[in-house]
């Protein structure tokens, strides 16, 4: 009797396991690809990742930091895509936040935010003004993260839609006329594209991590303005440029500031840094550059979420993506022109007196620490 009791037991013991494993497959979230990640999938991966969200009081801090006017007044109602997946760095949850709260408290643009490769294609660019490329970080970012799993016939579509999203990028930019933003981690992504590369103006190859001096080359641009020529004091990690970057192909407009702090190259535990640049006391951070017919605009500032708590970041972004739709206009003479000509700024039309006046920008002091470096294979 209770060898039968036993083995009752254990088949419904199989039984319930079973039922349970059937519900938990049934309540499992699906990931239709292609498609946006569905949002059940991207709290998981975020919590895997170890990333979040800004809670509320860091959203209150940020809504008390925003600008209340934008540095240009919109020709017409504008629209950003905010693209990319949130679990791929640190930022990526803050600064979808920032780009929504920059673009409500402002009226500058509205904004969908987005990791569904197919807002990329043509026919959904259309209605974009420009794109924001949010760390992205990931080295195929159009491609489904379970890409290896799948069959090859799966694997063929997956390629096959990464090809007409790279094109549509492209023609977005260089012959429609439109701009892209990207920030931090955008330049690790694609890596084996070259295009894209020559289009941003850099591929990462490195970074640092510590307080920073920023100093400001271009004080009268309108990108720039809110800084007001001074001395910007940020704890933040900063990428240092790989190729193609030069500064014959684009305008510097921040920099490691190498009067106040030591060369990051110089001695220190990871020599690759050293290489890390076209000239070895260059340390770019943010500049904007002509791509055919459209803008682009990069800051590799955003790893550290506290960076999104900073009034001056906030209105430096904002101008930033203002210069890429092309409502704040902006000189993209290269620093270092191939002529040899002195690069001088096209700022004439942009009042920042009046700007400054009407938005002060409020600095805080930061302790200058020596920057602690290290080396990751993706930043």
């Amino acid at each position: 009797m209770r060898r039968v009791s036993v083995r009752t037991g254990r088949i419904l013991l199989a039984a319930t396991v079973l039922a349970s494993a059937a519900i938990a497959a049934a309540e499992e979230p699906s990931w239709p690809w292609p498609g946006p990640t569905p949002p059940k999938i991207v709290d998981a991966m975020m919590k895997k990742s170890g990333y979040r969200r800004p809670n509320a009081r860091e959203l209150k801090q940020m809504a008390d930091a925003l600008p209340e006017q934008p540095p240009a007044t919109p020709a017409r109602p504008r629209k950003v895509l905010c693209w990319g997946r949130l679990w791929t760095h640190p930022g990526n949850g803050f600064a979808e936040e920032t780009v929504k709260l920059l673009g409500r408290r402002t009226k500058a643009f509205e904004v969908v935010a987005s990791d569904d490769p197919r807002l990329l294609l043509p026919e959904s660019l259309k209605g974009f003004d420009a794109i924001f490329l949010n760390g992205l970080h990931d080295r195929q970012p159009f491609l489904p993260p379970n890409f290896a799993s799948l069959s090859p016939k799966e694997q063929a579509a997956a390629k096959e839609l990464d090809r007409k999203v790279k094109q549509s990028l492209l023609k977005f930019v260089k012959e429609d006329g439109k701009g892209i933003a990207g920030i931090e981690g955008s330049i690790c992504a694609l890596r084996d594209w070259k295009e894209f590369g020559q289009m941003m103006g850099a591929f990462y190859n490195g970074h640092y991590w510590g307080d920073h001096v920023i100093k400001v080359e271009d004080p009268t641009h309108p990108v720039a303005a809110c800084l007001a020529g001074k001395q910007w004091r940020l704890r933040d990690q900063i990428y240092a440029p790989g190729r193609p970057y030069s500064r014959k192909n684009l305008r510097v407009l921040l920099s490691v500031d190498l009067t106040q702090l030591k060369d990051p190259g110089d001695k220190t535990p990871v020599p690759w840094l050293s290489k890390a640049t076209a000239k070895r006391d260059d340390y770019p951070i943010s500049w904007v550059r002509k791509h055919g017919r459209g803008r682009v605009f990069y800051c590799s500032l955003g790893v550290n979420i506290k960076t999104y708590l900073d009034p001056l970041f906030l209105r430096y972004l904002l101008a930033g993506i203002q210069f890429a739709i092309g409502d704040l206009p902006g000189d993209t003479t290269p620093s270092e022109p191939s002529d040899g000509t002195v690069a001088t700024s096209s700022a004439a039309r942009y009042d920042r007196t009046q700007f400054m006046r009407e938005n002060p920008c409020p600095t805080r002091p930061v302790a200058i620490r020596a920057c602690r470096f290290r080396q990751a294979s993706d930043g």
